[in-house]
């Protein structure tokens, strides 16, 4: 599965590399927008099966990924 990361999150690149360690089998997409324009410059969002997840940490969002 895709999982789709704004351009504009904060702190892309290690959100990238946590995404990548805690999902090795799905494809980690940048897009240039997720339609949460808002919202992703100030949360960690990503899309993932058609949903829109979002946190204040990377870590609680990669929590709420897997659940």
């Amino acid at each position: 599965m895709k999982i789709k990361i704004c351009k504009k999150s904060p702190k892309l690149n290690k959100l990238q590399k946590k995404l990548t360690i805690a999902f090795p089998t799905d494809t980690i997409v940048i897009k240039k927008c997720i339609n949460a324009c808002k919202d992703c410059k100030e949360q960690f969002i990503v899309r993932f099966k058609h949903q829109q997840y979002k946190a204040a940490s990377i870590s609680k969002l990669i929590k709420k990924v897997e659940k």
